[in-house]
């Protein structure tokens, strides 16, 4: 439709542009002959020439007047007679001129007033020379392709739409073969792709921009039937252990005492799961707008550093620990730097090494223990979620297989990253983040 208005508005305008012009050079065309009719009268009537030879009309619908200024008439020749003064006032000039005419055909005679272009001259004999032609023959010329145009231009524009609407149905069939193939595309066939033409367009670009949406939705999905997965898995230990712990146990059993420290272990290992749990589905959430505020990183370090050495037997160095701020969320952070401590806390053996430091842009938070250490293969797999170890870093250490890969979310979610060092002696793991890490 869009298509079809903006060519009617075209050649509508286009037409009367036209129609003027052609009218225009119509009307351009007869004066040249009109005016080079009077001056070859003229130069006739100076020379003597005959009456035949100053009357002769050229064209169908005109006439040569010769006479005096008052209308006098000395010869005139052609199928219209002027039954009035014809001399114009402006003589020299071709203008048009309403006239009362006698125009004699071949079976009548009629009389009507008619506009009729006339050219005029004057002679070196005090006559006046006239040309004249009618302009109904110009005006019918006009009229004709104006009816030629009128029935032209609505044909031309239905055959644009007919056009526009095949080729645009043509050019959307890949957009309605991907909308078909979308819908048809549930949680349970993420697998499936839509058909992606090779049409070099934007199409093109819309096929491969949807499958790669699917990709992210299916690899999503994955990561989250895995993630309940595992996470189903985990809290089935403890769950058990309890319920095994308090179906086998009484108050007046003498292991009370030792069964009850087992179900507070477990207890606390079944928060501590389902704290961590609750944590990474608040977070997952990309439109999550945390507090973001100026943290110092020391202070939260001093903080972990304290608990660790009132909890533990183990050294705390805080020595290479400088005082830097940076710009994140304070409980985020809070929570990365006691992940950290506490990882490194089960696994040391009697030391605990702390540093912090800034350049101009970053700040690098170094947590070290003497520990058994980190294989090279594992550097990466540990920041994965339920994640242990096989050596000295199982389930029953404590751990719930969650607290490095909370590290390594937050630590994007704040523009950084962390990396481990796993050469024995011990493991260290480096934090980098940017100064303004969240605003």
């Amino acid at each position: 439709m869009l298509a079809m208005a903006v060519v009617l508005a075209t050649l509508v305008g286009g037409s009367f542009v036209l129609l003027e012009a052609y009218e225009r050079q119509l009307v351009s065309s007869l004066d040249v002959s009109l005016e080079q009719q009077v001056a070859d009268r003229v130069g006739l009537l100076e020379g003597g020439g005959s009456k035949e030879l100053l009357t002769t009309v050229l064209q169908d619908e005109a006439f040569v007047w010769i006479g005096s200024p008052d209308g006098t008439v000395t010869a005139q020749g052609g199928a219209i007679f002027p039954l009035e003064n014809p001399v114009p006032d402006d003589i020299g000039a071709t203008t048009n001129s309403a006239l009362l005419v006698e125009e004699r055909k071949p079976d009548e005679i009629e009389r009507e007033r008619m506009v009729l272009r006339l050219a005029s001259a004057s002679a070196s004999t005090g006559q006046v020379v006239l040309a004249g032609a009618e302009l109904e023959t110009i005006d019918s010329t006009v009229n004709g392709l104006a009816r030629l145009f009128a029935i032209a231009v609505p044909l031309v524009t239905l055959l644009v739409g007919a056009l526009a609407w095949f080729i645009t149905g043509r050019a959307l069939q890949p957009v309605g073969a991907i909308r078909q193939q979308a819908e048809s595309i549930s949680g349970t066939t993420l697998g499936e792709r839509v058909p992606v033409p090779t049409s070099g367009d934007e199409i093109e670009d819309l096929g491969h921009t949807v499958n790669r949406m699917l990709e992210r939705i299916e690899h999503h999905d994955v990561a989250l039937r895995q993630f309940s997965s595992d996470a189903s898995h985990e809290l089935k230990s403890p769950v058990a252990n309890i319920r095994a712990l308090v179906e086998t146990g009484s108050f007046d059993d003498p292991r009370w005492a030792s069964m009850r420290n087992e179900l507070v272990g477990e207890t606390d290992r079944l928060a501590a799961l389902v704290e961590n749990l609750l944590f990474l589905a608040t977070h997952h959430d990309e439109d999550r707008s945390p507090h973001v505020s100026q943290v110092a990183l020391d202070e939260l370090l001093f903080a972990e550093a304290e608990l660790v050495g009132a909890t533990t037997s183990l050294r705390v160095d805080l020595s290479a620990v400088e005082p830097v701020t940076i710009r994140g969320a304070a409980s985020d952070l809070e929570r990365l730097i006691r992940n950290l401590v506490d990882n490194a806390a089960r696994h040391a053996e009697e030391r605990i090494e702390f540093s912090l430091r800034s350049d101009a842009d970053t700040a690098t938070l170094t947590i070290s223990d003497d520990g058994p250490g980190i294989d090279d293969a594992d550097r990466e797999r540990i920041f994965e979620r339920f994640t242990r170890l096989d050596e000295a870093r199982a389930r029953d250490d404590g751990g719930t297989g969650l607290g490095l890969s909370i590290v390594a979310q937050i630590a994007a979610a704040h523009g950084g990253d962390v990396v481990v060092d796993g050469h024995p002696p011990g493991a260290t793991f480096v934090v980098n983040l940017p100064l303004a890490a969240a605003e």
